[in-house]
């Protein structure tokens, strides 16, 4: 497995056709780099179950399943529930992993099917647990109230499901109860961001918690549990309905057999499960009920918002732990220095970023060059500044490095190697790297393997480990590796900053405060140091004003990528 993810037994396994099983994972990757002879069986599996020490288990599991019945598996990430979801649907997995309530939404969409599930001391139940930090006064979930807080998927049962109906029955729904909520998309980072004091509170999964504290987390031995839900059907495997009978059971056979050999039994042993079982769909019933209850909450919390609070979105170039805590400062800043209240809004992806903008659910929001020209031509966002960059100059480069040591000349070299890119919508980690390549007569099928990562450190860190010849990463990230043994084999033309833009609707007092308090930021002042110094270098020289005209090189290069361009690499869109 290339990328890390976060224990628990509930989340996906998602597969492709001789067999794959996929992770949903913190950073997420594409599928392994080289095909096998055969066509794999894909299955899916997803991260937010699992806690990062227990990734190898899950390829040991594929491994095992692929031995006995002798094909060829092959395990996919995604980085949530809604992508893994995604590829069950459309059939690019057959078998997955995944947690209960996308398992109920998905029966009910298009026919998934239970397969197995794995049994914890002899239950085939788990629990939400809300925890707080424990040197918390808190010791009840009504204490919470006003209080920040974090859940971990939009559809996950424990995460989300069950502390939003259980605010239900008290008559609140969260943007009303709560201060400040915010997405971990990990249950481990859930615990980590309480445990630093990220977040004061949160709802994380029992069985992922109880294998961090069994197993010494200094996170969960951070925290404490002041409430646990009741028990719901723990998270299955699941297969779709298209799946070859004779395939169906011989990989249930597989499963249920574990705990008799030696083999089987080591790995459930050390993922702290008795084995799989096979369960009834009634198991999940309960679910359903909450569900039903909590329907229509997301619109209705849509509506409470205060008028006087500024919602700020950021595109997720690192992971909602560490983005919250380079990024809080600064809105503690804006909330002192204008007549606002400013939220921190972290979507999953660059996509909902820019649809949270166009929808209203921002207000404001720093964007990479690519990103606010797609909100720009959606829904008319206007740029209004962009940081100063590293030297004051408001550009960047993107950049390909390879780990020191490896002999490749340069891009001529990259034909048949392989190649880890950042997120599909990032300029700098995935469309100008291709440029580059693709100037060099290089497309994407002209290498052996290639994969897309959520964030650009993890693009370093696959490069370092040599799990990838070449990576493409922002200049500033790159930097930061160079003792570590990374080196750059070539490198973009100058960019522009990407920038700080405002949705349609903002009303003009907001957008001018915003950029009064902004320019007013300067490095050389110790209190203006003191918010830029928690920032990446691109944005610690302050900020610079910024219109379109900018990113009319990006927007022209963009446009004019032709659409023979290896196997899709650019998005097929006009700016």
């Amino acid at each position: 497995m290339r990328a890390s993810t976060g224990f628990r037994w509930t989340r996906a396994l998602l597969g492709s056709a001789a067999i794959l099983i996929a992770i949903l994972s913190s950073s997420a990757a594409s599928p392994p780099v080289s095909p096998a002879p055969q066509e794999p069986i894909r299955i899916g599996v997803s991260s937010m179950i699992t806690p990062v020490d227990t990734v190898k288990y899950y390829q040991e599991i594929i491994d095992y399943i692929g031995a006995r019945i002798r094909q060829p598996v092959r395990m996919v990430h995604r980085r949530t529930y809604e992508e893994m979801d995604g590829l069950l649907e459309r059939g690019e997995v057959k078998i997955a992993f995944i947690c209960s309530a996308p398992y109920v939404k998905d029966r009910e969409r298009f026919g998934v099917e239970l397969l197995v599930a794995p049994s914890v001391n002899g239950s085939t139940r788990y629990q939400s647990y809300i925890i707080v930090h424990s040197d918390s006064p808190i010791k009840t979930f009504p204490e919470l109230k006003g209080k920040s807080f974090a859940f971990t998927d939009p559809n996950s049962n424990t995460g989300k499901i069950y502390p939003t109906y259980l605010l239900k029955t008290m008559g609140y729904v969260p943007e009303i109860f709560f201060g400040r909520t915010l997405y971990s998309y990990s249950h481990n980072k859930s615990v980590e961001m309480v445990a630093k004091k990220v977040a004061e509170g949160a709802a994380v999964e029992s069985m992922v918690y109880e294998y961090m504290r069994k197993t010494g987390s200094p996170y969960a031995r951070q925290t404490k549990i002041i409430k646990r839900s009741p028990p719901f059907g723990i998270p299955p495997v699941v297969v779709t309905r298209d799946i070859g009978p004779g395939l169906k059971n011989k990989v249930r056979e597989a499963f249920l057999s574990m705990g008799n050999s030696p083999k089987g039994k080591a790995i459930l042993d050390a993922m702290m499960i008795d084995g799989f079982v096979e369960v009834p769909d009634g198991n999940y019933d309960s679910i359903r009920e909450m569900e039903r209850a909590v329907a229509g909450i997301s619109t209705v919390s849509k509506k409470v918002r205060n008028g006087k609070s500024v919602y700020f979105g950021i595109t997720p170039t690192d992971n909602p732990r560490i983005m919250y805590e380079k990024f809080q400062p600064l809105l503690d800043y804006l909330s002192s220095e204008t007549p606002y209240s400013y939220e921190l809004v972290l979507k999953k992806n660059y996509e909902e970023t820019v649809a949270a903008l166009a929808s209203g659910e921002t207000d404001v929001a720093l964007l990479g060059p690519l990103t606010y020209l797609e909100a720009r031509a959606r829904c008319g966002a206007a740029c209004i500044l962009k940081p100063r960059g590293a030297d004051g100059r408001a550009l960047y480069k993107s950049v390909i490095v390879k780990r020191k040591g490896n002999p490749l000349p340069g891009l001529s070299g990259l034909k048949g190697e392989t190649v880890a890119f950042a997120s599909s919508k990032s300029t700098s980690g995935n469309l100008l790297p291709r440029l580059l390549l693709a100037d060099a007569g290089i497309h994407l099928n002209d290498l052996k393997g290639y994969a897309n990562f959520d964030f650009h450190d993890s693009v370093v860190k696959a490069v370092l480990k040599g799990q990838y010849a070449a990576g493409a990463v922002r200049e500033s990230v790159a930097r930061k590796y160079v003792k570590l043994g990374i080196e750059v084999i070539a490198e973009s033309a100058e960019i522009p900053m990407g920038p700080l833009v405002v949705g349609p609707g903002v009303p003009p007092a907001v957008t001018e405060a915003v950029k009064k308090a902004l320019l007013k930021l300067n490095p050389s002042d110790p209190a203006g140091q003191k918010v830029l110094k928690r920032l990446d270098e691109d944005f610690r020289n302050g900020f610079t004003e910024a219109s379109d005209g900018d990113y009319e090189g990006v927007r022209s290069r963009i446009n004019a990528v032709p659409q023979t361009c290896g196997r899709g690499c650019h998005p097929k869109l006009r700016l």
